[in-house]
């Protein structure tokens, strides 16, 4: 099978690399990451969805069901890169999509803070985030119905004005701690965590054709000699749909994307800061093991992380050069019927959605002529010529184009390519940054139809545009270009802050347990828009509460593994016009088998408002223990060629619980190597077993092999038969100090 990659690297034959500015300094770098205050109830993008009957309702959503907790807070993350001569920013957001009104509110807040930065702005693509950001758009005239919001929910000038705020704040944090610093950048394979999501184009392209490799282009510090000291952050660029969690999950969260760049973040011990490239046919790949739901998250995380770090082992760099090579060129394009090279009749003047094209089935697939295109689609309401953002970024010896939208694999192979004059060693496609116009195709596989060519408005030209585009700024990245088009916008209208019934209580309080059991801890709080409360897991060390570490760069605080829930009285949807209401919300926390035996408590922070007055809590839990797990509960054997006997035994299954796409119980992998329908294997430590044939019996002791994943049974005899084992309840004890909480039989055939 061909392999397809937006790597291309730089030949003898190619132009050398541009000299730098004289005045030009050493290149400096920074991180910063802000919180996006997104209300629980807000509705998220990317799937369409309807309300159930028995949707809550929220003042923060309309159309789209109703959020219920929160999974992984939303945050803004910023790369600051500067040389003395041009200063910018990469920020990621965890969002769907980037819009034109967003980008200039964050224009609009960078400029009130007298930062005059220009910024490349990204979406990671969740589905499972904040939506609203899409001012309307109509089909056929102004008073028609409004279809970004079928994807996206109405607008809401407020959510955006969060979104931006987080934005700019994290851009401004980073240009205020810039350190000099040295780049180098490696890549690795990760097609096992992507697939090729759209049939359609198998015939053009193959199956599983997309962009298989994860990149990081990592930052390290450096002393005065520009000798690198310390690894100081990391950009990681991928391709992967953020669809794990269905459009039917409650939670907000930032799904494969802020899990891959999370657990990365935790085993680098740097922030990454994830870029999302040519999603725009690419799917999460399921995991082998059969994890789901938030479980697929972590298992994800885990494997991005491993394959993360040997990328950034091998983009190790060296001495950085005394003047920093970073260019940032924005181009203005131009949509219309007309410079896409639509005849008239051919294409609607304004664009149009809903085109179908192509067969009914993958397995019929038809190529639709253009000329019948244009009589199957729906044209948009009239409006004036824009010009969309497209924008080159060069660092040092990588370069960057962002595309406006969700390309495919096939459009950022040919930009990477138009990227070649460049002379950079690594050429990247950023989707999804700096404004949307829906998939991104080449005509051939536009005119094949799905659901793809059905939301791109400016149809099957509209790829291999962008890609010509792309040449043509890389041609005058030197010369003046047209600036892209800033939409008005206009200040939010701020909800009113609703009032909480009664002042902050704690409702239900945690409990003594075992490990691999979840921690419940309920109180009152205040209203979502006045901010998730924050919940942080505290250890009691030395006869002091100490936060636990998530990992050694992070405080166990929140999500993912304390998931926040939140449940209004009434609902809105019951009593939408009260002004107060009891604001309740649960902390979850679900331990592990590992999970450190002692004293633990959660600490809970937020705000409420009562009688117009705002207020900060903070509840401390009762001090509860986890003890050791006694949930160890399968036992099976197996008659070996040597004679012996391999004992295999197991923790009580824990697979994904749903409750009508309710995530409602087991979220965390216990075992990463295992089916969780199986249970995780007990490893290590020691057993007494009595194995019996017939009425005779012996007590042996089972040991521990790691080459085999299993405890050995000797039994001195070689009699053959059904034999019976037994494992009296607390007679295992393994190697994390668990045990099994009832006696186990299993029959083997010797």
């Amino acid at each position: 099978m061909r392999r397809f990659a937006l790597l291309v690297v730089a030949f003898s034959s190619c132009p050398p690399p541009p000299t730098p500015r004289a005045d030009a300094g050493p290149l400096q770098a920074a991180v910063a990451t802000t919180r996006i205050e997104v209300p629980v109830g807000a509705s998220t993008g990317g799937y369409s969805r309807s309300k159930p009957d028995d949707d809550p309702g929220s003042r923060w959503s309309t159309n789209f069901p109703s959020t219920k907790g929160v999974h992984t807070d939303a945050t803004a993350r910023a790369l600051a890169l500067s040389n003395g001569l041009t200063r910018t920013a990469l920020v990621r957001l965890d969002v769907c999509l980037i819009t034109p009104s967003l980008r200039t509110r964050i224009r609009q807040k960078l400029d009130a803070a007298n930062e005059r930065a220009s910024f490349i702005v990204q979406a990671t693509h969740t589905h499972g985030h904040v939506a609203r950001l899409f001012q309307p758009a109509h089909l056929g005239n102004p008073s028609g119905p409004d279809f970004v919001a079928l994807g996206m929910d109405t607008y809401d000038a407020e959510l955006e004005d969060r979104v931006a705020s987080a934005a700019a704040a994290s851009v401004v944090d980073a240009f205020a701690n810039l350190t000099p610093v040295s780049v180098g950048v490696a890549s690795v394979d990760a097609a096992e965590l992507n697939s090729d999501r759209r049939c359609e184009n198998d015939s053009m392209y193959g199956p599983e054709f997309r962009d298989r490799l994860m990149t990081v282009v990592r930052f390290d510090a450096v002393d005065e000699s520009g000798t690198p000291t310390r690894p100081l952050t990391a950009l990681l660029h991928y391709t992967v749909h953020g669809t794990v969690m269905s459009g039917s999950s409650p939670f907000l969260t930032t799904d494969v994307t802020g899990a891959i760049e999370l657990a990365a973040s935790d085993t680098l011990g740097v922030p990454v800061v994830f870029s999302q490239g040519t999603a725009g046919d690419v799917s999460p790949r399921g995991s082998p093991l059969g994890f789901d739901g938030t479980q697929q998250l972590e298992w994800a995380g885990r494997v991005g992380a491993t394959l993360a770090r040997t990328a950034f082992e091998q983009a190790k760099p060296g001495v950085a050069p005394k003047q920093g090579r970073l260019v940032h060129v924005d181009r203005g394009v131009l949509l219309s019927r007309e410079a896409l090279g639509y005849q008239r009749g051919e294409f609607p003047e304004h664009g149009a959605v809903g085109c179908q094209v192509g067969g009914r089935t993958c397995a019929n697939v038809v190529l639709t002529p253009p000329e019948q295109g244009a009589l199957l689609c729906a044209s948009v309401e009239p409006r004036p010529r824009d010009r969309t953002p497209m924008t080159l970024l060069q660092v040092e010896d990588v370069a960057m184009v962002t595309l406006p939208g969700e390309p495919t694999a096939a459009v950022g192979v040919k930009v990477a390519a138009a990227m070649a004059p460049l002379g950079a060693s690594t050429n990247l496609v950023l989707g999804y940054a700096q404004d949307h116009f829906g998939y991104l195709l080449e005509q051939d596989d536009f005119l094949r139809g799905g659901y793809e060519p059905t939301v791109s408005p400016w149809g099957w030209r509209m790829g291999q545009y962008l890609i010509d585009e792309a040449g043509k700024l890389v041609a005058t990245k030197d010369a003046a270009q047209e600036k892209a088009t800033a939409p008005t916008v206009a200040e939010p209208v701020v909800r009113a802050v609703e009032d909480s019934d009664a002042a902050p209580v704690v409702v239900a309080d945690t409990m003594d347990l075992e490990r691999a059991r979840l921690v419940r801890f309920v109180f009152t709080g205040g209203e979502p828009g006045l901010g998730t409360p924050s919940v942080a897991v505290e250890r009691e060390v030395n006869g002091a509460f100490v936060p636990v570490m998530a990992s050694p760069t992070r405080a166990l605080v929140n999500g993912p593994e304390v998931l926040r829930r939140y449940e209004a009285t009434p609902t809105v949807a019951a009593e939408p016009m009260v002004t107060k209401r009891r604001h309740e919300w649960t902390a979850l926390w679900e331990t592990l088998p590992d999970t450190p035996v002692g004293r633990y408590r959660l600490v809970a922070t937020g705000r409420a408002q009562l009688s117009g007055v705002l207020q900060s809590y903070r509840f401390e839990s009762r001090a509860f223990t986890v003890s050791a797990s006694t949930a160890i509960s399968s036992l099976s054997g197996r008659a070996m060629m040597d004679g012996r006997v391999l004992v295999t035994v197991r923790y009580e299954p824990n697979p994904m619980r749903f409750d009508r796409g309710d995530p409602v119980a087991n979220f965390r992998v216990r075992d990463v190597t295992t089916r969780p329908d199986l249970g995780m294997p007990a490893r290590g430590g020691a057993m007494m077993v009595e194995a019996k044939l017939g009425l005779s019996g012996l007590v042996l002791p089972a040991v521990w092999s790691e080459a085999d994943q299993g405890y050995l049974l000797t039994i001195p005899t070689n009699t053959g038969g059904t034999w019976e084992l037994t494992l009296a309840r607390g007679a295992l004890v393994d190697g994390l100090g668990n045990s099994n909480g009832v006696v186990l039989t299993a029959l083997f055939d010797r």
